[in-house]
């Protein structure tokens, strides 16, 4: 174990995505003294360059507080990322990410946390990487949560007593992004930000009650619009709603009748949105801050023995 001088400051944690990274320095019980953030994420790491870009992030805290051990969460894990952490198989909480964590080839002490793998029901395989850390923080003492991560892929995960039982991965994000900017719907467009308007509204109720039909009713996007029944600077609104009501369908439809509470964590602009939709299905929505994540990384670095408890 190496201790920081400061005798404050224990534990460097690194949630590093695809295109940016989120740094937490960390005392013993896991507040959080000091974040750092960039966009140098997996994508922007050129010819394996992973130690110079983890120092280009850590070096000044640890010429302040002296030398600590660190924990990577996400991408960075990956196949193409700094060395593969495999996945682990569900259920997941922190003592079997304890005992998967990988160390980085590097000469100081920093280990990379595994991701986590499903199979639906089709047996199609799903897998999260870094928002296993986030959806065990956002749980907290509850015992069965829902998490909802909305994001380019959206994350639905399904809590059990502090472990991760069940997930499913909607690219709702990514498909929004590409019909408004690689489709018919680009040339008609005139705006692409979101919105919680009435354009939104139309498209939760329509995608929440047609999702079977969601590759024809994403064309009515553009015959509204020709029709006048649709402004151009509202279809970036209009498909968001119909891409989050048909993702929500999805997902409710697995509940039945009874409708769960959802915890959202990730951007306020898309926890608004998915609130927004959420409630409007009945639905008991909160949205959750990250100020637990130091807390899950402490916590897994004391069952992982990287600090002391």
């Amino acid at each position: 174990m190496i201790v920081s001088a400061s005798g404050s400051a224990i534990l460097i944690a690194v949630d590093w995505g695809t295109t940016n990274r989120r740094g937490y320095l960390l005392d013993g019980n896991g507040e959080i003294l000091d974040t750092r953030k960039d966009d140098l994420g997996l994508v922007k790491v050129t010819e394996g360059r992973f130690q110079e870009a983890f120092d280009n992030l850590a070096a000044p805290w640890m010429e302040t507080h002296g030398p600590m051990p660190v924990i990577l969460s996400g991408m960075v894990g990956a196949s193409t990322g700094w060395t593969e952490a495999p996945y682990c198989d569900l259920p997941a909480g922190l003592d079997d990410l304890a005992a998967a964590l990988v160390p980085a080839p590097s000469n100081h002490p920093i280990w990379i946390v595994p991701g986590v793998t499903t199979r639906d029901r089709m047996d199609v395989p799903d897998v999260i990487r870094g928002e296993e850390i986030q959806a065990i923080a956002a749980a907290g003492l509850e015992h069965n949560p829902l998490i909802v991560l909305p994001g380019t892929h959206s994350k639905w995960i399904q809590m059990r007593e502090g472990r991760i039982v069940d997930f499913t991965t909607f690219m709702t994000g990514d498909l929004h992004t590409a019909i408004l900017n690689h489709t018919v719907i680009a040339h008609l467009r005139v705006d692409d930000a979101l919105g919680t308007g009435q354009a939104f509204a139309d498209g939760v109720d329509i995608g929440c009650s047609h999702a079977g039909e969601l590759t024809h009713l994403l064309f009515g996007a553009r015959s509204r619009i020709l029709f006048g029944e649709l402004a151009s600077e509202d279809v970036s609104d209009y498909l968001s709603g119909l891409l989050i009501g048909a993702e929500i369908a999805g997902v409710l439809a697995g509940f039945g009748s009874t409708v769960p509470a959802v915890k959202l964590v990730g951007s306020e602009h898309l926890c608004v949105l998915y609130r927004t939709a959420l409630e409007s299905r009945g639905a008991n929505v909160s949205i959750v801050n990250t100020e637990a994540i130091g807390r899950t990384y402490i916590e897994l670095a004391k069952r992982a023995g990287i600090v002391k408890d």
